[in-house]
């Protein structure tokens, strides 16, 4: 896991990868050692010192997304991962509004029978204190400076920032009278948006738990008339501002301090083998869980202690969600402080990680 580096992946090479490299500082191109696939590689300056951004591109389609997202995060390994890009608009938005995707749906997947097509959509989410992140970060004032300053003679209206669910599968909506778009309607009506890469981006994403990823889409169209918006610059104009945010977003992230280092598999082992010792009951016993910003709703808590602990185990290593590693083991520690393998233990998390109780 490589704390201070950020991958960033867009589907299309102009409109799209050009224009996030062009708010980017100067970069060299780097191969993958195996596939030789390109990525340009530069160091972003944010208040805590230099971060490695890496900006690659995975072409369309959902499939092409989730292979080329999974090799990536093999071979750098980043703390966090965004696919950034344009989408169409399906409801309450307009052209150069940005969807940060809580949710995808992919709605390729069904079953043909013989009254007609049977939807069972996948669905795949960004991590939860990311878009939680992202989304606070719309609402701030430096997001709003750098918004007021993003619309044009041909897009003068102001740039809104919506979180929600995007519709994903390997189809283009080009029409509010398609099959495709009556068929949204009715399975999928609270999409904001529509596109082709997500869905793939979070599957692959899920496979790699230490690395936090988000989707954020800028609205390029709105199904009608997309020709019409495409010849006025559309396109890179709502990959512009998703490009803005995404970087202003990241240099926010990085503000004070390394972000918040996720335990290894063998640390969260070692936490959950301490806790069913000292915790016997399980994550409510002296209400530990709720202590250290913990949901209890968040593990199955119907069986043993040991197994809840095991369950957070696993969660802190995807995340967490309003509590970390750090937080877990400081509230411990205030129990039993003289304990010398939870001493050890964050002596060793520590010295990883670089903060402390993070």
């Amino acid at each position: 896991m490589n704390d201070r580096t950020v991958l960033l992946l867009t589907a299309l090479e102009g409109p799209e990868r050009q224009v996030l490299l062009a708010q980017l500082p100067p970069s060299n191109i780097v191969h993958h050692p195996n596939t030789h696939t390109d990525y340009y590689v530069t160091q972003l300056t944010t208040a805590s010192g230099e971060v490695r951004v890496v900006l690659g591109r995975t072409d369309q389609t959902n499939v092409n997304a989730s292979l080329e997202t999974g090799q990536a995060l093999t071979y750098f390994q980043p703390h966090y991962a965004f696919f950034v890009g344009v989408a169409g608009g399906l409801k309450d938005v307009n052209i150069g509004d940005l969807v940060i995707g809580d949710d995808v749906y992919g709605y390729e997947r069904g079953k043909a029978t013989d009254n007609g097509f049977s939807a069972r959509p996948g669905v795949g989410a960004s991590s939860y204190q990311l878009e939680r992140a992202a989304t606070a970060f719309s609402q701030s004032t430096e997001w709003r400076t750098i918004a007021a300053r993003l619309p044009t003679a041909a897009f003068p209206n102001p740039v809104q920032v919506y979180t929600g669910t995007i519709a994903s599968g390997e189809k283009v909506d080009a029409s509010v009278e398609s099959e495709l778009h009556q068929f949204l309607r009715v399975h999928c009506g609270h999409a904001l948006a529509i596109e082709m890469e997500g869905y793939g981006f979070l599957k692959a994403a899920r496979q790699h738990p230490a690395t936090q990823a988000l989707l954020l889409r800028g609205i390029s169209d709105l199904v009608e008339d997309k020709q019409g918006a495409d010849r006025r610059g559309s396109q890179p104009y709502a990959c512009a501002n998703a490009a803005a945010f995404v970087i202003a977003f990241v240099q926010q992230l990085y503000a004070v301090s390394a972000p918040p280092r996720l335990p290894t598999a063998d640390e969260a082992r070692r936490l959950a083998e301490l806790a069913s010792e000292l915790y016997a009951g399980g994550i409510r016993d002296a209400d530990i869980w709720n202590r250290a910003g913990g949901r209890i709703a968040d593990i199955a808590v119907g069986s043993t202690g040991r197994m809840q602990w095991l369950d957070a185990a696993r969660h802190l290593r995807n995340g967490g969600r309003g509590i970390t590693f750090g937080q877990l083991l400081a509230e411990m520690l205030e129990d039993h402080p003289g304990n010398q393998d939870l001493t050890e233990l964050r002596v060793r998390y520590e010295s990883e990680s670089g903060s402390k109780f993070s």
